[in-house]
């Protein structure tokens, strides 16, 4: 019964959450999926316009690069200034150097008709078809070259009554001597109707827009079936003008047209186009598609129950397995075949109850370990006392025999095992610590005699702060093998504490011959866990620095750190920055 109340709660989540929200928005989806495909229609195809403008712009600044190639020709600048001091030299420099120039860029553009020259100077020779007298040009250019800059030229329609044939475009710049102050020529490029032809075909990918160019207010282009004056082509073109993306959609008649301004030629393109064909078509594949995702739906509703039962039957039965486990009584739930995430579960679980296993066993071995140990640890406890007692006897006998110096060593010995040797924990009175390291500079100075110096300054209060056992030791010991036990001068070490604000700063500092920079790299690094501590072993040192800078790290937490500061040749100190917490 349980089983079957949960497949019908999941079958009605299944109706209201995936069912019905279909059929509720689905009429309002499919209306707004009319809108945003002509939206994104029409913003396409005015991309599309927009990056064929780019290149038909492309391709007029290729014309007007022409002029650059004949400006910077020096023999042209010097022909057309008349420097040629014969009739037969002006010819022959003419066929040398300046009809090349005519060949070779009428070649290399397809959209260029002619090319010509026309010359102010009346003395220079003229050639035909090439270089001929400014009075043979038309009047317009020129005064329309009057009022532009000397770097700039002019684009002119090649004017014709005929609306429905492309028009030819033409350009015009003056040609100037070296110095720019004194006009020689004026060149004329007439290009053919390919340019524009190349471009509209760019647009017009398929050959199905209606194209209509407007220049000065005058229509200038029209292609066949554009009713120039009727009302629907002057809303849309009323539309389009006014509209800030360029483009305007008339939905009644489900024409779109696109705009584009050619400043270089102070025109403007209208490219017409039907949605008719585009709409019929998204219309058919929106009907298919919506009946294949009911059939759809339909299958998957029965996928979707079956799937449910089976699954809702296998979680029943781990719930039920789970709730009857305990630390008395793990069992194992049996694992089935599908590898799927239910099945994944059940080896989790199973796992984990595998390892709860191993963690009672391990806990209850641990307990007879550590009963064990603390037996053993009282057992060991009377080697360490056999060993204070004989060396308190091998030191009375000694003080029998006069032998002081043998009953101090002895006695620093005895003080330094027992530090050593204690069987507490591994805490202790900082001030202890410093003894233990006094006893440890008496045991090295019975051996170095007078190549051993050292001093212990407390300039604050220790009486209170704890500490672990031999964070001094190890330093003195690095300072005195590695230190002054490289050196044959007197060796000496100082240990000075001071109290900062919170922190509690002892230095150690020995005059040894110190530590190369590659090293000290190399133990700061591992210091800060930056590289890897094995980094640190050689046949000469170990971890004894690691060890020490670790321990008081988590001792005493916040900033605690270990300092290094040596130069070569100078020495070396050591610093512990511990941290305190206020009282």
């Amino acid at each position: 019964m349980k089983k079957l109340r949960i497949v019908k709660k999941m079958a009605l989540g299944y109706l209201l959450l995936v069912i019905l929200p279909i059929i509720v928005f689905g009429g309002y989806l499919y209306n707004q999926f009319y809108m945003d495909v002509t939206s994104e229609y029409s913003e396409g195809k005015q991309k599309l316009v927009i990056q064929a403008g780019e290149g038909f712009r492309s391709s007029l600044n290729q014309v007007e690069s022409i002029h650059a190639l004949f400006m910077n020709n020096q023999q042209l600048i010097d022909y057309l200034s008349g420097y040629n001091s014969s009739e037969l030299q002006s010819v022959y420099n003419y066929l040398k150097d300046i009809r090349p120039l005519f060949i070779y860029a009428q070649s290399h553009h397809n959209e260029i008709s002619s090319i010509k020259l026309y010359k102010t100077l009346h003395e220079v020779h003229s050639v035909n078809g090439e270089l001929e007298d400014l009075n043979q040009l038309d009047k317009k250019p020129l005064a329309l070259l009057n009022n532009v800059n000397v770097d700039k030229g002019i684009w002119l329609r090649r004017s014709g009554a005929d609306t429905t044939a492309l028009p030819n475009l033409s350009y015009y710049q003056r040609v100037y001597n070296n110095s720019y102050t004194k006009p020689l020529a004026v060149l004329e490029i007439i290009t053919n109707d390919s340019l524009l032809r190349n471009f509209l075909k760019a647009v017009d990918v398929n050959q199905n827009m209606q194209v209509l160019i407007v220049q000065g207010g005058d229509t200038v282009y029209h292609s066949g079936g554009i009713g120039l004056y009727d009302e629907q082509t002057a809303s849309l073109l009323a539309m389009a003008e006014e509209s800030n993306q360029g483009y305007a959609y008339l939905r009644k008649q489900r024409t779109l047209v696109n705009t584009l301004s050619i400043p270089e030629l102070s025109t403007t393109f209208y490219f017409f186009s039907q949605m008719d064909e585009v709409f019929v078509d998204i219309r058919i594949k929106v009907l298919f598609l919506a009946l294949s995702l009911l059939g759809l739906l339909a299958v998957l509703t029965g996928i979707y129950y079956a799937t449910a039962s089976s699954l809702v039957s296998r979680i029943l039965g781990l719930a039920k397995h789970m709730r009857h486990v305990d630390e008395n009584k793990l069992t194992y739930y049996e694992v089935g075949t599908s590898n799927d995430e239910i099945d994944f579960l059940t080896r989790s679980y199973n796992s984990l109850v595998h390892r709860i296993d191993e963690l009672l066993n391990t806990v209850h071995k641990a307990e007879l370990m550590k009963k064990e140990a603390d037996y053993l640890v009282l057992q060991a406890q009377i080697k360490p006392h056999f060993l204070y007692n004989t060396l308190e006897s091998i030191r009375m006998l000694a003080e029998i025999n006069n032998d002081q110096e043998v009953v101090n060593a002895i006695y620093t010995f005895g003080r330094l095992l027992r530090y050593t040797l204690n069987s507490g924990d591994n805490e202790t009175m900082l001030k202890h610590e410093i003894d233990n390291v006094q006893h440890y500079f008496d045991m090295h100075k019975l051996r170095m005699l007078d190549r051993l110096r050292f001093s212990i300054q407390v300039l604050t209060n220790i009486d209170d702060i704890r500490c672990p056992r031999f964070i001094l030791q190890p330093i003195v010991e690095n300072c005195i093998q590695h230190g002054i036990g490289r050196i044959r001068k007197c060796g000496e070490i100082d240990i000075v504490v001071r109290r900062e604000y919170s922190e509690l700063l002892i230095s150690v500092s020995d005059n040894g011959p110190g530590i190369s920079e590659e090293r000290l790299d190399l133990i700061r690094g591992v210091l800060g866990n930056e590289l890897d501590r094995q980094a640190l072993q050689n046949e000469n040192s170990g971890y004894g620095l690691y060890n020490v800078s670790e321990r008081i790290r988590t001792f005493y937490g916040g900033q605690t750190c270990m300092l290094i500061e040596s130069r070569e040749g100078e020495g070396t100190t050591f610093t512990l920055k511990l941290s305190l917490s206020e009282a």
